[in-house]
Parts: C-alpha cells; structure tokens; sequence
C-alpha cells in the first residue's frame, strides 16, 4: 500500500515537472518569434516594463498594481502611428477557508498614440466598458440606428455627438466586415486587447484593423474635439 501511494506520488511529481517544462518552453518560443517579428520591422524590443500594466485604465486593467505584469512588449511604428503591443498578466488569489488558490490572467493588448486627447468611446461584443464600470466613468450606452450594428457591437461613449461623428457610414461598413472586436479611445490613446497570451502572428493584423478605423476619423475631429498634445 505505502509503495502505491510512493508511486503515485511520484507519477504526480513527474506529470507537474513535464508540464513546467513544456510551458516554460512554450514561452520561451513564443517570446523568440516576438523578438523576430520586432526585428523584422525595426522595431524596438522591450520586454518586460510592468508600468504598462497601470498606465491605462479601463478593461483588460483590472488587476493589483502589484499582481500586474508587463511582459513581451514590442514598440514602434506601423503606418506611421506609434505603438505598443504587449502581454498583460494579473493574479487574482481565492479561498475557501481551507485552501487557496492562485489564477493568473493573460491578455494580448495593443496601444496606438492619438493625434490628440479625445472623449472616450468604447466597443466591443459586450462592450469595452460595461454595466458599473461604464456609469462610473460617466459612459452612456450609444445606439447609432443600425439594427445590425446595434445589434453586434455595444457602444459606450461619454460624448453621444463625439460617437455618432466617429461612427459614419464608412466606419460601420468597415467594422462590420470584421469579426466583432474591442477597441476603445481614451484619452490620447486608442487601446485593443483580446484574452490570451500574446502571439507574433497576432500583432500586426490587430494593428491594421486598428489603423484602418483610424484612417476612417474624419481628420476635423482631432481639432474639434481633440486636446492636442
């Protein structure tokens, strides 16, 4: 019997150590394609900086300064628009009274500078900003009268005009042939983020769909609206 449970133990030790291995392997590649990727266009390579972590508010930034991570950033420019691209992780602990346990959190998230502050707005399949967090920050839900739209995308904005303006005919046309995906403006930054580690393969895709809602705001808004840096 003592010999069984020494077995299994053992068994135990040796499928965790497998797992450790096979993730710390899998990140390490991951991380090498980011360096390639970065390498490849120029850009600069940053690696871990955890001030990205508490820079922005808003979702995916939910985490303790403290249990946030900044990890595999990559900087540059892409279409001429600076950026940052990187993997934000938090840890959140729960207890039962008898046992605890840790879960870390990843997101892949994407930051292209504005030409200007602007009101926020914010989309999403459920919305960037949702319920409480959106009434906080002073967000109203926007409908802009296309039952499609309306229906796929959850429109938060603090300034209805500012909304409907970004929002034009050619900007809805060119979300709708897309997935659904989130992507805010705040402040002087327009910021996109998915669950999940972030992928070489991922990066500049998400960036040109960005770009190409960038490329649809009408250039007068900047001034109307914006505070220039």
């Amino acid at each position: 019997m003592e010999s069984t449970i020494i077995l299994i133990a053992a068994g135990g030790a040796v499928v965790i150590a497998v797992a450790i291995a096979l993730t710390y392997r899998a990140g390490k590649k991951r991380t090498e394609a980011l360096q390639a990727l970065a390498a490849s266009h120029g850009w600069e390579w940053i690696g871990r900086d955890d001030s990205l972590a508490t820079r922005w508010d808003g979702p995916p930034f939910r985490g303790h300064p403290r249990r946030s991570r900044g990890r595999n950033a990559v900087a540059g420019s892409h279409q001429g628009r600076d950026f940052v691209a990187f993997e934000y992780s938090y840890t959140t602990t729960t207890s039962t009274g008898q046992t605890t346990s840790t879960t870390t959190h990843h997101y892949s998230v994407w930051v292209i500078d504005l030409p200007a502050a602007v009101p926020s707005i914010s989309l999403g399949a459920e919305g960037a900003l949702g319920g409480k967090v959106a009434r906080a920050f002073g967000f109203a839900g926007l409908e802009i009268g296309d039952p499609e739209f309306d229906r796929r995308y959850k429109v938060k904005c603090d300034d209805a005009d500012f909304g409907r303006r970004v929002l034009h005919h050619a900007m809805v046309h060119e979300l709708m042939s897309t997935d659904v995906w989130a992507w805010r403006f705040e402040g002087d930054a327009m910021i996109s983020y998915r669950k999940g580690r972030l992928q070489a393969g991922s990066v500049v895709p998400r960036l040109d769909a960005m770009c190409a809602v960038l490329d649809r705001v009408p250039p007068e808004l900047w001034d109307r609206y914006g505070h220039r840096h």
